[in-house]
């Protein structure tokens, strides 16, 4: 853990004596989260400035990649110098991260025990630095009016054993693109409004055959290689024909006629033409954004991808989606669990937040951050976005076996839309793979 060695010079203290006051570390108005252990005085609204000049100065590392890419570089840098202007007695030293490093670096330093004090991470990898002891649960360095601010959804997935390990931040929603043009050509005006409609949409459009340039049409898109990101986003048909991953226990009921008919379903799509399979995420973006496709499940960060094609967004006809979120944490072998309470409230709060839409496209995790001014002019179809952000589920991320189940399922998408085996036997061999990964 990094650390700053405070040298308070004699003639400093001189000088304070002559000029009849104390020298201020700062002049910040934060208020200790409810939980914290530092016992260090916290400013409040009464004596703040006595209590503000008795603070040592701190040092907080935070290991992050937003800093270290393009298109989020500077809302970083804006949001870690408006953190520091506002609580003056800490320096944050930002420690820039590739994303693809960043999970494996923060698991080796955490067994080091030389983590940073707080990091940016996914969702996705806090279950695992949970299990080795390496987190301060944030409900206890954030304040209970702060913790009730995150959404419910957002929060849902790193509450494990009723301790919250994580903040939610930067919500990515996934909802659902369409082809306004090939929508038009297969005879309907409006995207579909239910699962059915959604489904008999995908069968005309695939219908159509080809499109303007001549291209194979599909009428919707599947990522059907053994990916995790094949077997999460598989879900969304899981949900909308009523089959689940788990229940509220945590108990696998991946086997239920919910998600054995949802697997039938797209069994027979494939069979028919209306999805490509064997193809992996981005190559349905390329589809999609090719105009090949009439429906595509994908996050707000690719509005950018489809520039050439008419689309508009919807939120999930089935009712339920999910969202891949972006989350802060804070490290157990930090002395400094205050700060990182407050740094943590500070980026995901209305001050940290107005920095990062006023340099980048974001949705945010906190329901006091939805009355800026920037979501008040979103474009129709981030606006889908950001209202879908408060009501999308979590991914069941609560154990470190989620990316090795989500391998699992998508094993057994594979046998069911490439080998053409039967659901009901997949499934239930898939069903009994997670029991005995989970241990149940």
């Amino acid at each position: 853990m990094k650390k700053t060695l405070i040298v308070v010079l004699s003639l400093i203290t001189i000088l304070s004596l002559i000029s009849g006051c104390t020298i201020s570390g700062g002049t910040g108005t934060g208020n200790l989260p409810s939980g914290s252990s530092s016992g260090q005085e916290v400013p409040g609204d009464s004596q703040t400035e006595s209590k503000e000049e008795e603070r040592q100065p701190v040092t907080i590392e935070f290991l992050c990649w937003g800093a270290a890419e393009a298109a989020t570089a500077d809302a970083f840098k804006a949001m870690v110098d408006g953190f520091i202007a506002k609580y003056q007695w800490i320096t944050v030293d930002v420690t820039e991260s590739n994303y693809d490093a960043v999970s494996t670096t923060l698991l080796t330093r955490a067994a080091a025990k030389s983590a940073p004090d707080t990091a940016q991470v996914s969702n996705q990898w806090v279950a695992a630095l949970k299990e080795m002891d390496a987190l301060i649960p944030v409900d206890e360095i954030l304040s209970a009016e702060t913790m009730n601010d995150y959404y419910a959804g957002a929060k849902s997935g790193t509450t494990i054993n009723g301790k919250v390990y994580s903040a939610p931040w930067i919500i990515q929603p996934i909802c659902m693109f369409y082809n306004k043009d090939l929508l038009k050509a297969a005879g309907f005006s409006e995207p579909p409004k239910s699962w059915t409609e959604y489904i008999d949409m995908c069968y005309a459009i695939a219908k159509l055959g080809t499109n303007a340039e001549g291209n194979t049409v599909y009428g919707r898109s599947l990522a059907s290689t053994v990916l995790p990101g094949a077997g999460y986003f598989t879900l969304i048909d899981v949900w909308a024909n009523g089959g689940d991953f788990s229940d509220a226990d945590g108990n696998i009921t991946f086997y239920s006629e919910g998600t054995v008919a949802a697997y039938k379903e797209l069994q027979e799509m494939v069979k028919q033409g209306v999805i490509a399979p064997g193809l992996q995420i981005v190559d349905n973006r390329s589809l999609f954004g090719n105009g090949q496709i009439g429906f595509h499940f994908d996050a707000p960060s690719q509005t950018a991808t489809f520039s050439k094609v008419n689309f508009g967004v919807v939120q999930a006809p089935g009712g339920q989606s999910f969202s891949s979120d972006h989350h802060l944490v804070a490290f157990a072998d930090t002395d400094n669990a205050e700060e990182c309470g407050l740094f943590i409230d500070y980026l995901t709060g209305p001050e940290g937040m107005k920095l990062y839409t006023d340099n980048s496209d974001v949705i945010c995790a906190r329901h006091s951050v939805e009355n800026l001014e920037y979501y008040k002019n979103l474009d129709s179809n981030m606006e889908v976005f950001f209202r879908a952000a408060s009501t999308v589920r979590s991914l069941p991320v609560q154990s470190s076996k989620f990316l090795q189940a989500m391998e699992e399922i998508a094993e057994g998408l594979q046998r069911v839309v490439i080998n053409m085996e039967d659901p009901d036997t997949v499934i239930s061999d898939v069903n009994a793979k997670l029991k005995t990964m989970y241990g149940q």
